[in-house]
């Protein structure tokens, strides 16, 4: 767990997706998020979309 930038305390997991993780410190409340370098993608994006709904 990081240490918090603010205070100094050891933040806790607060929430995690495949795309980042968020920490919390209990002591001044500070939220730092944290971007994962690798993750999973599950669905294509917009532009994908709308190119498969041009060639319809």
């Amino acid at each position: 767990m990081p240490e918090c930038p603010n205070c100094g305390e050891r933040m806790s997991h607060n929430d995690e997706t495949t795309k980042l993780t968020e920490y919390v410190c209990a002591r001044c409340h500070r939220t730092e998020i944290v971007r994962k370098d690798a993750y999973r993608v599950t669905a294509e994006g917009p532009a994908a979309a709308a190119a498969v709904a041009d060639d319809d």
